[in-house]
């Protein structure tokens, strides 16, 4: 054996009870350890198939019941599955025994043991009403989220209390059946409840998670999906532009409106403060309602949005102007003690509406006018536009990248290769210049500095 050693010899040379499979250990031999194949006493071609753990030498890392046999004159293995106690999917001596009978008996009967298993499991599969495929695709969502095929993080807690209720939505009405009772004509009425009410985002998102599920839930591979290929027969979801200004007229008045002093405000008015920070930095609304001070380098002044919190799945660096800078200094001293930035009566995130709220308290309509998102349409459409010296100020590159926008390759292809900090000299000038230019609007008297180097 290459050495004696005590766990080898304790291995017992049939399994005759239950002590027996308890004993088994992988077997030495010529200096190393290798998995031990352990008969059953009562024979049948069943045994112990019991594999070492590397990280632990002369122990099990498993041990499980196994039957090799004949079909059609190929030798095949059936895996019964792993020995325990006869709980939570294991099987002792005794169960492995009736196992090995029962495929003896197929056998007899001219059928393949291990392809009536997978049948099997499939029936199973196929007899679990809708409820518990979409508990389980729920507790799956809960614990990742992937972006351009990469797991990238575990998903907040506001995402998945709305996952929970859109999946809420779709078990009361379906989680009772199984998938293959769930009809084409039950999900369309079902669909148009929400038409009904209005409600055509909610609709497609519902139905959207529907056809997700069944597809976790298609283990046959029969391709079935009733919420699937439904939009002809639904009213089309027309999504429009949200709106930002882009006029110049228009663009002072939005940027005097928001830097105006806030005569209702509490609580230092943070609110205010990260609409400001919102515009001077342009990242989705929802980037700045959930900031950390944590991702905050004030050395770099750079603000890192980690990959979780961003559509594009990967980091997002903002260059920090003068002026964004200065606003992070008057919010940190009312809720630098906190772990939300712009948090307002407790440490918490702002809601989802809370800038356009105050768009709409400032007098904008956010449907037709300007929304909290619209800045980056103004940011986007100024930036692309501008010439100096009758040339573009600014590579649509550096543009695009700071918008986060990886739809272009060739915008895509610079953050594969150069990461977050992509151009960023460019950007850290595009960003600062933008803020003079706000500052500009704000006030034409200032000048605003043009320096050399804008075209990456």
């Amino acid at each position: 054996m290459g050495g004696k050693n005590d766990g080898a010899c304790a291995n017992p040379k049939q399994i005759k009870t239950d002590v027996d499979c308890r004993a088994a250990r992988p077997k030495f031999d010529n200096g190393a350890w290798s998995p031990a194949k352990i008969s059953d006493v009562t024979g049948g071609w069943l045994y112990l198939f019991v594999t070492p753990d590397v990280s632990r030498p002369g122990n099990a890392a498993s041990k499980l019941w196994r039957m090799d046999y004949r079909f059609h004159g190929r030798q095949k293995t059936y895996s019964i599955g792993p020995y325990g106690n006869g709980r939570d999917g294991t099987f002792s001596l005794a169960d492995a025994r009736r196992e090995r009978d029962k495929a003896k008996d197929l056998l007899k009967e001219g059928k393949d043991p291990s392809i009536e298993k997978q049948l099997d499991k499939h029936k199973q599969a196929a007899a679990r009403p809708f409820a518990q495929w979409a508990d389980e695709w729920l507790a799956k969502k809960k614990v990742e989220k992937v972006k351009r095929g990469r797991i990238v993080a575990v998903r907040d807690p506001k995402t998945v209390e709305v996952l929970e209720l859109r999946v809420g939505y779709v078990k009361a009405r379906f989680g009772k059946l199984c998938r293959q009772d769930i009809k084409r004509p039950d999900v369309l009425a079902f669909m148009r409840s929400y038409e009904a009410e209005g409600r055509l985002e909610t609709r497609d998102r519902v139905r959207s998670i529907g056809e997700q599920i069944c597809d976790y839930a298609d283990v046959e591979g029969d391709g079935y999906n009733p919420f699937r290929n439904l939009n002809g027969q639904m009213i089309a979801n027309i999504s429009t532009p949200r709106p930002g200004v882009t006029e110049p007229r228009d663009v002072t008045r939005v940027f005097k409106l928001i830097s105006a002093p806030w005569t209702r405000a509490r609580f230092g008015d943070v609110v205010g403060l990260a609409l400001r920070f919102n515009a001077l930095t342009i990242p989705r609304p929802g980037m700045v309602n959930e900031m950390e001070w944590g991702e905050v380098d004030w050395d770099a002044k750079r603000w890192t949005v980690p990959a979780p919190k961003m559509k594009t799945g990967w980091d997002h660096v903002v260059p920090l102007s003068r002026q964004a800078l200065a606003i992070l200094r008057s919010v940190q001293k009312l809720t630098g003690h906190r772990r939300y930035a712009f948090s307002c009566s407790k440490d918490a995130p702002l809601s989802n509406n809370t800038l356009n709220k105050r768009l709409r308290l400032l007098g904008i309509d956010t449907k037709t006018d300007h929304c909290a998102h619209g800045f980056r349409t103004t940011f986007s459409t100024l930036s692309h536009h501008e010439e100096i010296k009758d040339a573009k100020a600014w590579d649509g590159d550096v543009v695009e990248l700071q918008l986060a926008h990886l739809d272009n390759s060739t915008v895509e292809g610079l953050y594969k290769k150069h990461g977050p900090l992509a151009l960023i000299g460019s950007r850290t000038k595009l960003m600062q210049h933008w803020a003079d230019r706000i500052d500009h609007w704000l006030d034409p008297k200032k000048v605003m500095p043009i320096k050399g180097g804008a075209q990456a």
